[in-house]
């Protein structure tokens, strides 16, 4: 966030060229990877380490003009200067001054700003972030209420990608002050606030310890969504080679039943709680779930067959249940969506990885490159970032060519390599 005396268009620039990224600039790799994107796109080079200074990570000063030049390149300027004549610019210099040190916000002010972010104005987002900002790592936590408990999150217009970037935006923040039990549970007395930030920030990187995991244990006291709680552990005892203990959330998942009115992520728990019933009870794949499957795809917004498979088809395609899943996938039926904007572009490379996991187990090696060249690494935040890693990490072994990379990933989840021995 700003830093007392440094230039406003400075800060504006940071934005766009994170907003051009994809994702927040927080660490060293962070920038390694903005350089490699600032060189493909414009050809130009930026060393990381000027990158570093630039977003505050390290001490220095404001970078030069012609550093400046290829930023405003690289967020589709011609250069600096027109990116600070831009008509654009004033209006956020405008609101952001006004905006930095403001500590107390009316309900009217407050209402307009929402009512803004509603019309996509980038601008409000942006003040947005930096009230959610100041409110997850200074506010009591009491207080989040003033703005997560507004009836615009539950029965405004905005949409769920929206809500999604601002929860996982604030990330290290979440895992900062919701760390343990104690500040969850004053959370929990909010119950908007509490699903507002816990069901937006579904956070695979501590499913099994820190955050999501004490998630998971203050909401199991109060269970309001048994598919959303259910479906989150059997999420984390996939993920944590622990499957003797899937069984009970899986049998609550399917007694909850099928919701056609349900948002599409629910119902692909709903799917993999089915999957899990019958695998583990019978040891194979149930024919039904194909055909319920496929009449779901044909039932539901094509614009939401990604969510509909973003949790249970790389699960069933690393568990080894090819066939199925590729009847799936080339079905149709199927009409994925690899669409490019931030959330999408996380769910459909779920589908991907699915994707790929099936055609590394057949050899099908030119399918498999198909799906890893369309991957959009870039946009993969920081709370499914591991999880995606992992299943990439997954499928170069079953292709035979392993990624050292994502090796450390691939072993945070002992689930994944349980399944590839499966």
């Amino acid at each position: 966030m700003r830093v007392k005396g440094t230039a406003v268009h400075l800060d504006a620039l940071k934005h766009e060229v994170q907003r051009r990224f994809g994702r927040p600039i927080r660490t060293k790799t962070d920038c390694q990877n903005l350089e490699d994107a600032l060189f493909a796109h414009t050809g130009k080079l930026v060393s990381y380490n000027t990158l570093r200074r630039f977003f505050g990570l390290i001490p220095g000063g404001e970078p030069r003009e012609s550093v400046l030049d290829i930023l405003c390149e690289y967020c589709g300027y011609l250069n600096h200067e027109a990116f600070r004549s831009d008509a654009r610019r004033f209006k956020f210099y405008f609101d952001w001054t006004q905006t930095i040190d403001k500590d107390q916000w009316t309900e009217a002010e407050r209402d307009a700003l929402l009512d803004r972010i509603a019309e996509e104005d980038f601008n409000a987002q942006t003040i947005f972030l930096w009230v959610l900002y100041k409110l997850t790592s200074s506010v009591p936590i009491r207080d989040w209420s003033f703005w997560l408990e507004h009836p615009m999150w539950t029965e405004g217009d905005l949409r769920k990608a929206q809500l999604v970037f601002f929860s996982n935006s604030l990330a290290d923040e979440f895992r900062m002050r919701l760390n343990s039990p104690e500040p969850l549970k004053e959370l929990q007395e909010n119950p908007m606030s509490f699903r507002w930030v816990t069901h937006f920030f579904a956070d695979y990187e501590t499913i099994q310890t820190g955050y999501m995991a004490h998630v998971l244990d203050v909401m199991a006291t109060r269970i309001e969504v048994p598919l959303y709680y259910h479906g989150m552990r059997i999420m984390q005892h996939f993920m944590g080679g622990t499957w003797e203990h899937i069984l009970p959330h899986a049998h609550k998942s399917v007694e909850a039943g099928y919701d056609p009115d349900a948002y599409p992520i629910l119902i692909s728990r709903y799917f993999q709680a089915r999957f899990w019933v019958y695998y583990l009870e019978h040891g194979g794949w149930d024919p039904r779930l194909t055909s319920d499957y496929l009449r779901e795809l044909q039932r539901i917004n094509p614009e939401y067959h990604h969510l509909l498979g973003m949790e249970f088809l790389p699960v069933a395609s690393i568990m080894g249940f090819t066939s199925p899943v590729l009847v799936i996938l080339e079905s149709q039926l199927s009409q994925i969506h690899y669409r490019g904007n931030w959330s999408a572009a996380v769910d459909t490379d779920l589908i991907r990885l699915a994707a790929m996991l099936a055609h590394a187990r057949t050899g099908a090696r030119s399918l498999f490159e198909v799906h890893r060249n369309s991957l959009l690494m870039g946009f993969w935040y920081k709370a499914y970032r591991k999880y995606l890693q992992g299943l990439y990490y997954a499928s170069t072994l079953l292709i035979g060519e392993p990624d050292a990379e994502y090796e450390a990933p691939y072993r945070h989840f002992p689930g994944l390599a349980r399944a590839l021995q499966n």
